[in-house]
């Protein structure tokens, strides 16, 4: 296990110095909004957890966009993509998302995910691996049993305090983000994570893997990371020091340069 230090330096990277083009695909009943960033060989597919939306990843546009094309969809409920009827499951999201891809002409790309994202991204992995040249789990949920009222009480008991979040700076666009998907979309989507175990998952994963984490994420604790790494053939593991649950918000130079030397084919982690 890598454990990495931080800059000192807040660069302009913190920003995102680029104009995204949006995007919008229509698979009925769902119009999927993304940004659409950059140009490249190489896409790079970046997915947003649980009351996000693409705004969570702008911090990183500008250093991960760099000779690469970077696409950010809003997942379903969240973000500028409304949802219809039902919450889609976490597998119908990742079935949704192969669509989405397919639609856009992206054969293959490298796919980071965040938190639920990183769930998102677990399944179309391991049931679209043709979809998937690399994969990034960020904080990733999805290891867990199902959930009972002292489990769901003790979430909430960590969630609530704004220092789980991590830098503080951001804390308005987590509300605003919040506020925008509502309690509907929030409190079924949190559902689906939790009544979800993707561990049967993890060996039919063929891509090469980094497991990327936040020090002092409360949220979703070290160890799933360490299980991440175990179960996942030939992953890698590296853990950002002084970040929480959101990692490439709160050191985004640093986890930029981790992310673009894994996607180099560099050995990153153990």
């Amino acid at each position: 296990m890598n454990r990495t230090t931080p800059e000192i330096s807040r660069r302009s990277e913190r920003r995102s110095g680029v104009q995204p083009r949006p995007s919008v695909v229509s698979l009925p009943p769902y119009e999927i909004h993304a940004l659409d960033v950059g140009s490249g060989a190489e896409p790079l597919v970046l997915l947003h957890g649980l009351s996000g939306s693409g705004r969570w990843w702008h911090r990183n546009l500008a250093g991960l966009s760099r000779g690469r094309r970077v696409l950010v969809p809003d997942m379903i409920g969240f973000g500028r993509t409304p949802c219809p009827g039902p919450i889609p499951t976490i597998a119908d999201l990742a079935a949704i998302l192969d669509r989405w891809m397919e639609h856009l002409g992206v054969e293959s790309a490298h796919v980071a995910g965040h938190s639920m994202g990183g769930q998102i991204a677990v399944h179309l992995a391991a049931r679209f691996p043709e979809r998937v040249r690399r994969l990034v789990l960020v904080d990733s949920a999805g290891l867990h049993p199902a959930p009972t009222p002292r489990t769901l009480a003790r979430f909430a008991a960590d969630i609530l305090p704004p220092v789980r979040w991590g830098d503080p700076t951001f804390l308005p666009i987590i509300l605003r983000d919040s506020l925008r998907a509502g309690p509907r979309s929030i409190t079924r989507s949190l559902a689906h994570i939790l009544n979800e175990n993707v561990g049967p998952l993890l060996p039919r994963i063929a891509a090469p893997t980094l497991v990327l984490w936040g020090e002092r994420d409360s949220f979703v604790p070290l160890e799933h990371a360490r299980e991440f790494r175990a179960r996942i053939p030939d992953a890698q593991l590296v853990v950002l020091e002084r970040a929480a649950h959101n990692p490439m918000v709160d050191r985004p130079v640093e986890f930029n340069r981790v992310v673009l030397r894994f996607l180099r084919g560099e050995r990153v982690g153990e």
